[in-house]
C-alpha cells in the first residue's frame, strides 16, 4: 500500500491538473437563481468566510440591506434589518457555492451572472459582471439606488440578450487562450486586464456585429463592453473558480482551492478537506492609495473573493508577467520576478499554458500546498483593491495570506487522515 507521502503526492498531482488542464468557456448569461448551486429564494451570498450578521463590517451589512431592497423583500432599511434579524433570510458565503463574491460579493437570485463551463473538469461557475458606469455598484460595493437597480435591469433585459444570442450561435467563447496570451502582453489578470480586454473584444465584437439585430441594439451592448474598465476580470474569476471546485473533495490533497476575506476574517479552503474554512484575522494591504489623504486607518482589511485567481496561478503569482502593476506600487522588474520565483517555493507544479517573457519563457507556478507554506514560512502573495471602511476603492496593492490559516488547515488535515 502507498504511504501517506505518496498518497498526498498523487492527490496533489490530480488536484493541480484540475488547474493546469482546465478548459473554461463562456457559455451563457443566466439569473443567479438558475446557475448558482444551492442559491435559494430569500437567500443572500457574500464574500469571504461565513460571518454572522451582527459581526459583519458596514459594507456587508449595507449590502444585505441593498439585496433586500433590490429583490423587493423589504420596502426600506428598517424592514430589511428586521427581516434579516428574524432569520427569515438565509445568508451564506459565496465560496460555499459555485460562484465568486468579488468585493462585498452580494449575490441574490435575480442577478444576471456570467456562466463559465469547464469542459475538461465538467464544472460550472457563475460570476457577476461589471456594472458599467456604476463599476462595483450593487454586487462589488454593496450599494443600492434606483439608478443602480435600473442599470441591473437594463443589463439583464437589454445588454445581455445579444450576448446570449451570440453564444447560442457560436457555442461559446474559449477563455484560456485569452488568459494565456494576455499574460505575455503585460497582464497578471487580477489587478490588470488591459490586454485581456482587447483580446476579448477582438473575438466578441465581430460576432456581435454579425447578429441579425438592429444596429442600435448591438451598439449599446458593444458600448457597455468597451467602455467598462477591466471587463474581463469576471471571466478570469469564473475560469479560476470552475477549475478549483473540480479539485474540491480529492482525498489526501493539500492544495488550496479558495481564498477570500470578509473584512474581519480571511479564509482558505483545501481540496482534501471539502466544505471547511480555515480562518485568521483579515490582513491589511500595502500599496498605493488614490490620494495622499488616505492611510491604513481608512482601509478595510481584506474583503472579497477575487483572489480565487491566485489560487489558480494568476494575480500575485504572476507578478513577473505584469511589471507595470508592481511598478505602480514602487517595485522594480527584478522584484516582480522575485515575487513569482518566491511563489514557486510553495506551489505544487507549473502551468505549461502560461509561459512568461520576463521569466525567459519559463512557466508560472500553480497550486499552493499548505505543507510547503508551513515548511518554508512563505505565505502566498495576493493582489487586489483597497476598500475604504466607508465604501469605495481607495487604492490597489497586495497582501500576504495569514500563516494562521495554513496552521489550522494542516492541523485539521492531520486529524482527518491520521488513521486512514
Amino acid at each position: 500500500m502507498p504511504d501517506m507521502k505518496q498518497k498526498i503526492a498523487e492527490a496533489n498531482k490530480a488536484a493541480a491538473a484540475c488547474l493546469t488542464d482546465n478548459d473554461p468557456w463562456w457559455v451563457d448569461v443566466l439569473p443567479a437563481g438558475e446557475v448558482v448551486e444551492g442559491l435559494e429564494d430569500h437567500m443572500i451570498l457574500h464574500s469571504g468566510p461565513p460571518v454572522d450578521l451582527d459581526d459583519m463590517v458596514m459594507l456587508h451589512r449595507r449590502g444585505m440591506v441593498s439585496a433586500m431592497l433590490f429583490e423587493g423583500w423589504a420596502k426600506d432599511e428598517k424592514e430589511a434589518m428586521e427581516l434579516l434579524h428574524s432569520g427569515e433570510i438565509k445568508i451564506d458565503s459565496a465560496l460555499n457555492h459555485n460562484t465568486v463574491g468579488a468585493g462585498t460579493g452580494i449575490i441574490t437570485k435575480s442577478l444576471a451572472m456570467i456562466v463559465v463551463e469547464d469542459r475538461r473538469n465538467h464544472t460550472r461557475a457563475a460570476t457577476f459582471p461589471a456594472e458599467g458606469p456604476f463599476e462595483g455598484g450593487f454586487c462589488g460595493w454593496g450599494l443600492y439606488s434606483k439608478d443602480i437597480a435600473e442599470n441591473l435591469r437594463h443589463m439583464r433585459e437589454e445588454l445581455f440578450p445579444p450576448m446570449r444570442e451570440m453564444l447560442a450561435k457560436n457555442g461559446g467563447i474559449a477563455l484560456k487562450p485569452i488568459l494565456a496570451e494576455s499574460m505575455q502582453m503585460g497582464d497578471e489578470n487580477h489587478t490588470r486586464q488591459t490586454a485581456a480586454d482587447l483580446l476579448f473584444d477582438k473575438i466578441v465584437l465581430p460576432q456581435l456585429f454579425a447578429l441579425d439585430l438592429p444596429k442600435e441594439v448591438i451598439m449599446q451592448t458593444i458600448k457597455y463592453i468597451v467602455d467598462t474598465p477591466r471587463f474581463f476580470h469576471c471571466y478570469g474569476q469564473g475560469a479560476s473558480r470552475s477549475a478549483a471546485i473540480a479539485a474540491d473533495g480529492i482525498p489526501y490533497s493539500t492544495m488550496v482551492t479558495a481564498f477570500g476575506g470578509n473584512g474581519r476574517e480571511f479564509g482558505i479552503k483545501v481540496a482534501g478537506l471539502p466544505g471547511r474554512w480555515f480562518t485568521a484575522p483579515a490582513p491589511y494591504m500595502t500599496g498605493k492609495y488614490t490620494s495622499t489623504k488616505f492611510t491604513q486607518a481608512d482601509q478595510l482589511p481584506w474583503i472579497g473573493d477575487s483572489c480565487v485567481v491566485e489560487a489558480a496561478g494568476m494575480g500575485g503569482v504572476a507578478a513577473a508577467a505584469s511589471p507595470i502593476v508592481l511598478n505602480l506600487r514602487g517595485m522594480s522588474l527584478a522584484e516582480a520576478i522575485a515575487q513569482t520565483r518566491e511563489m514557486e517555493q510553495i506551489t505544487i507544479t507549473h502551468n505549461p499554458n502560461f509561459s512568461i517573457p520576463n521569466l525567459d519563457f519559463d512557466t508560472l507556478p500553480v497550486g499552493f500546498d499548505i505543507r510547503l507554506v508551513l515548511k518554508t514560512g512563505i505565505c502566498p502573495t495576493i493582489h487586489g483593491g483597497m476598500f475604504n471602511k466607508e465604501g469605495g476603492l481607495i487604492g490597489a496593492g497586495m497582501a500576504r495570506v495569514p500563516m494562521e490559516c495554513f496552521e489550522k488547515a494542516m492541523k485539521a488535515f492531520a486529524e482527518e487522515y491520521r488513521d486512514k
